[in-house]
């Protein structure tokens, strides 16, 4: 009896730890349309920061778990104080264009993405100077409702 009971005990945990290890299962159906979903609002902010549009990128934003956001080296524990050093910084900028060398969207979970990405910002400040930078960026996707918003992101640029 206790052999036996044992041996139960043992395939059980075993099982156990099997199917645990394949985390959620996500088909190759939901991962293409979310990542699709990802891309889209990624580069839909991408078009709103080369405009200057910082209500629509806010609106991409859901800051609730307070994760932080590094910009350029800096921790910044609330999303309203970067966005406003960033309205700050671009009142001397007269166009940017931003360029995606490479793109990398994992999908974690059906509410959890991962988004890397690296290229080049090209900045025209009012004064005629152009500068050119690289840049290097990664952002948290969380599903809220229907939306994909970035929970926490960092964002460094290299002259």
């Amino acid at each position: 009896m206790t052999k036996s009971f044992t041996f139960a005990l043992i395939c059980s945990l075993l099982l156990g730890f099997i199917s645990s290890s394949k985390g959620q299962p996500i088909s190759n159906l939901q991962r293409t349309r979310i990542e699709q979903q990802v891309d889209s609002v990624f580069h839909n902010n991408l078009k709103a920061a080369e405009h200057f549009d910082y209500d629509q990128l806010s609106q991409s934003v859901d800051d609730k778990y307070k994760a932080g956001f590094i910009w350029n080296n800096i921790f910044y524990a609330r999303y309203d104080s970067l966005i406003n050093i960033v309205k700050t910084r671009s009142q001397g900028v007269s166009k940017q264009t931003m360029t995606i060398q490479k793109e990398k969207i994992t999908v974690i979970s059906e509410q959890i993405v991962l988004l890397t990405a690296i290229g080049v910002t090209n900045v025209e400040l009012n004064n005629g100077t152009t500068i050119s930078a690289n840049f290097f960026w990664s952002f948290v996707y969380e599903k809220t409702g229907k939306n994909w918003k970035v929970i926490q992101s960092h964002q460094s640029s290299v002259r």
